[in-house]
């Protein structure tokens, strides 16, 4: 048996605590709810007031929802002012015991899942809303159907549309909190696609395009985190109908819908006089 197991199956010797580490792409910040540093595996969990509402295994995904309590300037808390970030932020969660040596098999990995929302309940604190790995496993998946609109995504392998050749690079000449106004665009159609940039911290941050007018875009969830002067890539969108595949694609040989689809189903009842 491990040091861990004996720990954590004794009657008095257990002091448990947890481990809690977030992660987004090549970013990670990791906290303890101990009230000293605690180093795991060579990487330091630092001590601040951090807990949760407990783990439940019960097959309900709303059920099995975790929420976390934690201060309000952890990096992030800040990820979601105003806009949930592009990437997912991962939560991992380990067990482990005071005095326990930093080695992989003296923590136990009871919870991974995804940070989903954060609200702000009181000054200085804020909740942490997160999904499980097996809750998303468990959603329903999607099916191919007969419509007549496209179901597939804009350069997908299914679209096969080539994305660099419609991608166009430009700057940001002015922007006003819901819409940023861009040097030059070329006469592509541009709402429901999007826009990205690098961001500060080297990480790729994505914001859908709602509508266009002229080369103002305005943005949906708004223009925080952009600047004036900021160089970005404009990718354009699709209204998923066969005329657009066809004039500004050429691509209706990939079209996914069927366009001669009957107005009215053979299987509702029907008169006929």
């Amino acid at each position: 048996m491990s040091a861990f197991t004996d720990k954590e199956f004794s009657i008095s010797l257990g002091t448990p605590l947890r481990l809690y580490e977030f992660s987004r792409e090549h970013q990670v910040w990791r906290y303890t709810n101990a009230d000293h540093e605690i180093v795991f595996y060579e990487q330091a969990y630092l001590p601040i007031p951090i807990a949760d509402d407990g783990i439940r295994q019960t097959g309900q995904t709303a059920a099995d929802t975790l929420t976390l309590t934690a201060p309000d300037d952890l990096p992030v808390v800040k990820l979601f002012a105003g806009h949930p970030p592009s990437a997912e932020i991962w939560l991992t969660i380990r067990d482990t015991h005071f005095g326990l040596p930093g080695e992989p098999d003296s923590a136990l990995v009871v919870w991974i899942g995804i940070c989903q929302s954060v609200r702000w309940t009181r000054p200085g604190e804020v909740e942490i809303t997160c999904t499980s790995i097996s809750a998303s496993m468990g959603r329903m998946g999607l099916r191919l159907t007969y419509e007549r609109s496209c179901p597939h995504c804009l350069f997908d392998s299914s679209c096969r549309v080539s994305r660099l050749s419609w991608e166009s690079g430009t700057h940001i000449t002015a922007l006003d909190g819901a819409s940023i106004t861009v040097a030059n665009l070329p006469n592509n159609y541009y709402p429901g696609g999007a826009i990205r940039w690098g961001a500060a911290d080297s990480i790729v941050e994505h914001r859908a395009i709602e509508a266009r007018d002229g080369l103002r875009l305005t943005l949906l969830s708004g223009t925080a985190g952009l600047m004036v002067g900021q160089s970005i890539v404009v990718t354009p969108g699709c209204n998923q109908t066969s005329a657009m595949c066809d004039d500004i694609y050429n691509n209706l040989l990939n079209y996914g819908g069927f366009r001669h689809m009957p107005g009215v189903s053979p299987f509702e009842a029907m008169l006929f006089y």
